[in-house]
């Protein structure tokens, strides 16, 4: 039996995976036909109606995936609204058509609509505007409510509804500030914070946004996850804002594409199996290339990447932009071949990490001096510290501010909030962290089992729309420490359609293939439970690993109390 049907349907306004155009995009679900069939009926009915409302330029574009498609339009980026509506009139008839079903809707009456509505949502003088300030070379930001011209100092936002003329714009006036972008799977939000520091450390006011918050120098100005355009925009135009920081997150690509047009650099940290399954991302491979399109930002500046990583490597690589590659070793292969060839690279030597500028080596910091390493045993944080000096150098600050902010920076709830936080509790040391992945989880079970402790507890939880496939995995890999303790928490608040207790048993399940007595494994109702749990335990010399998705707060308070 035939099934078509629609998942997703969404305004594209940055550019994309599928390709560099504001749009409208759908993904759907194909089953009993062809998907490429089903693309070009979908197409047929696109273009037909494109024409029918005055778009004939516009384009269009799929993309085949194990389960469906995703097929976009292009239009104009004052019309995007509308836009989705033919393009869900386009999935609709190709639909109708290829199940031999009536569709919804009458085609004169969906063209009356469509022309209705475009005609309603056109904004010809904001396009103008746009226009003119790419020709500048100034950047222009739009949504909703406003316009916005310039960054940081110099940006000023007009509603919408009272835009300025063009001869009235003082080109001169509006400036654009350093930008850097940061993406991957694991590591992002602790690149953003310690680049933030190492801006800082320069003189200059840093304007930041995360999955966390967004941050203005010191200030917090809103709590949340702003890793989209909604939040770039809130710190470019910020009038406080000298150098900006921005956080993008797979999400926010896939359902928007980038917040911004062009950078400076851009930084991936890594890429590992994560939210697959979404917006027709169902491989690492997909989600490889998903992250890599903030390199379409780059218009003369570079792309900062992880050649620890071989799929980095495999799709990045090939790519024609300015690379610097950073890894633990120098002796990696990618770094040697992009040495060789005068590219800028970092990497780790004797516990010094090196900076090479693609004549002269440099050497940055030591490692023992980076606090959040652990004197070497957080082996991801090291790699985040190459990553951040990567696009510290890119951005032109100092090298004796870029170490000075590494020395600084330490895993404490200030400095890096959620990411290996540690509290010394009744003379034992705890570790509180927010890794919600195997990737992540794997990366802290590992720097753990390096410490030596007489005891070691760990607290897991995980939220209830993970596979249990995944689930299992993620526990399998915290066994790596080697605890003599686990606390599986629930997580009421994630549950996300799993009953109680079922999470908490499979972390169980995996941890007695793991090799764990049923002795050595408690239950509790929720994190700051397991912690307390965890705290009445503990004594001197031990350490305790507590991963928390939700009651951070409550858990801080906890373990500052003792």
């Amino acid at each position: 039996m035939i099934n078509i049907q629609l998942d997703d349907s969404r305004r594209l306004t940055g550019k994309s995976l599928l390709w560099d155009h504001p749009g409208a995009i759908i993904d759907g679900f194909v089953q009993g036909i062809d998907k490429a069939t089903v693309v070009a009926r979908w197409q047929d009915f696109a273009h037909q109606l494109l024409r029918a409302v005055a778009w004939p330029d516009e384009q269009t574009c799929a993309r085949i995936f194990e389960n469906g498609i995703s097929v976009a339009i292009s239009a104009p980026v004052d019309a995007l609204y509308s836009a989705c509506e033919l393009n869900e009139a386009a999935w609709e008839f190709a639909r109708a058509d290829l199940t031999s079903q009536t569709a919804e809707e009458t085609w004169p009456g969906c063209i009356e609509r469509l022309r209705s509505a475009i005609a309603a949502e056109a904004h010809p003088e904001l396009l103008d505007l746009l226009a003119l300030a790419k020709q500048q070379g100034v950047v222009g930001l739009a949504d909703d409510d406003a316009f916005s011209l310039g960054a940081g100092p110099s940006a000023q936002v007009w509603p919408i509804a009272a835009l300025p003329a063009p001869a009235d714009i003082h080109w001169a006036d509006y400036q654009n500030i350093p930008v850097a972008m940061v993406t991957g799977t694991n590591g992002k939000s602790t690149s953003v914070r310690i680049l933030s520091a190492m801006v800082e450390a320069s003189g200059r006011r840093c304007g930041v946004t995360s999955t966390d918050f967004i941050r203005i120098g010191s200030d917090i100005i809103d709590r949340g996850d702003f890793s989209g355009p909604g939040g770039a925009r809130i710190v470019l135009r910020h009038p406080k804002t000298e150098v900006a920081i921005l956080e993008v997150a797979r999400g926010g690509i896939l359902r928007r594409g980038l917040p911004i047009d062009r950078v400076d650099v851009c930084l991936v940290t890594n890429v590992a199996e994560d939210h697959l399954g979404q917006y027709g991302i169902n491989t690492v491979e997909a989600l490889a290339q998903t992250k890599l399109v903030v390199s379409k930002a780059l218009s003369g500046g570079t792309l900062v990447l992880n050649a620890d990583d071989p799929l980095l490597v495999t799709y990045a690589e090939p790519l024609s932009v300015r690379q610097c590659w950073f890894a633990l070793s120098e002796h990696n292969e990618v770094i040697a071949r992009h040495r060789a060839a005068n590219g800028p690279v970092c990497f780790m030597r004797a516990g010094m990490l090196v900076y090479f500028d693609g004549q002269a080596e440099h050497d940055m910091v030591a490692v023992d001096a980076i606090p959040m390493t652990l004197q070497g045993a957080a082996v991801h944080n090291i790699s985040n510290a190459l990553g951040a000096i990567g696009v510290a150098q890119c951005l032109g600050l100092d090298r004796a501010d870029i170490a000075s902010a590494l020395e600084q920076f330490a895993s404490n709830v200030n400095d890096n909030p959620g990411r290996g936080n540690q509290f010394e509790v009744k003379g034992a040391r705890v570790i509180l962290d927010f890794a919600h992945n195997l990737h992540g989880i794997e990366a802290m079970a590992n720097t753990l089992a390096k410490l030596p402790a007489q005891r070691k507890y760990l607290m897991l939880s995980m939220a209830g729309d993970r596979s249990d496939r995944e689930i299992l995995a993620a526990t399998s890999a915290a066994m790596v420490m080697q605890p003599d303790l686990l606390i599986a928490a629930d997580l009421p608040v994630y549950y996300r359609g799993r009953k109680p207790g079922e999470v908490t048993d499979l972390i169980a399940q995996a941890a007695r293939a793991s090799g764990m007595a049923d002795s050595a494994i408690e239950y509790a109702a929720d994190p700051v439970a397991g912690t307390k749990r965890i705290v009445s335990q503990l004594q001197a010399s031990e350490l305790a690993l507590l991963f928390a998705l939700s009651d951070r707060d409550d858990i801080v308070e906890l373990l500052n109390l003792g």
